[in-house]
C-alpha cells in the first residue's frame, strides 16, 4: 500500500506528527514536511549552535546552513526515529567548519567581510558576558576536532558513542581526544581566578 502523504496525515491526525513521521515524509520529498521540520527542530538546533559556538552574530546564517544540509542529506538517514541525533551531527559538522574559518580569520586579523574587526560594545550583564567570552576563548586554544569533541561531550551531553559516530572515529580515539582536551582546558581554567571559582562552585 502506498504511504499516506504527509499533508493528509497532518490534516487528519488528532495529534502532531512524530519526529519519525516528519523524517519519513522528508525522505519521500514531501514539501509540507520541510516547514514542519523547521518548526519542530530549529529551536533545538539554534540552542545547540549557541552552546557550541558561544557569543557571535552569525548563528542565524549557520542555522540556515544546517537545515540546507539536513534537507539534502535526509535520504541517508537509516532510522527515522533518530532524526534529532542526525540533525545534531550536522550541527556539529557545521560548527567545526565555522570554528576552522574563525581561526583562519583570526590569524589574518580580519572579519568575514575582510575588514579589521571592531571593538565589541559592552551590553547588559557585562561581567557574565565577559566570563563566557573568556571561557570560549579558552576553547579556541584547542584544535578544531578537540574542541568539537569536548563541547559535544561536556556541553551537549552526547554519549561517548554518539560523539565518536558524529566525528567518524572509534570510541577509544574519541575518549583519548576528550581526555587530552579536558586536561588542556582544566590547566587553562586554573590560570583564570573567575573561571576557577565557577568551576569549583559547579563541582560543589
Amino acid at each position: 500500500m502506498a504511504p499516506t502523504p504527509f499533508r493528509v496525515i497532518q490534516g487528519a491526525a488528532a495529534t502532531p506528527p512524530t519526529d519519525a513521521a516528519i523524517a519519513e515524509a522528508l525522505r519521500r520529498g514531501e514539501r509540507a514536511a520541510e516547514l514542519e521540520a523547521w518548526n519542530r527542530f530549529s529551536p533545538g538546533a539554534a540552542e545547540m549552535l549557541r552552546r557550541l559556538l558561544g557569543p557571535g552574530p552569525d548563528r542565524e546564517d549557520l542555522l540556515q546552513e544546517v537545515f540546507l544540509r539536513f534537507y539534502r542529506r535526509i535520504g541517508t538517514l537509516r532510522e527515522p526515529a533518530a532524526v534529532r541525533g542526525f540533525l545534531g551531527g550536522i550541527c556539529i559538522r557545521v560548527v567545526r567548519g565555522e570554528i576552522a574559518s574563525r581561526q583562519r580569520r583570526r590569524w589574518l586579523h580580519l572579519t568575514p567581510t575582510g575588514t579589521t574587526p571592531d571593538t565589541a560594545v559592552p551590553g547588559p550583564d557585562v561581567e557574565a558576558r565577559d566570563i563566557i567570552a573568556r571561557y570560549y576563548a579558552l576553547l579556541d586554544q584547542l584544535s578544531v576536532e578537540e574542541r568539537s569533541i569536548f563541547v559535544a561531550r561536556t556541553i551537549e551531553r552526547l554519549t561517548l558513542a554518539e560523539v565518536a559516530e558524529v566525528h567518524g572515529v572509534s570510541i577509544s580515539t574519541a575518549q583519548r581526544r576528550l581526555v587530552r582536551a579536558g586536561k588542556r582546558i582544566a590547566a587553562l581554567v586554573r590560570r583564570d581566578p573567575d573561571l576557577m571559582r565557577l568551576s569549583e562552585e559547579g563541582e560543589a
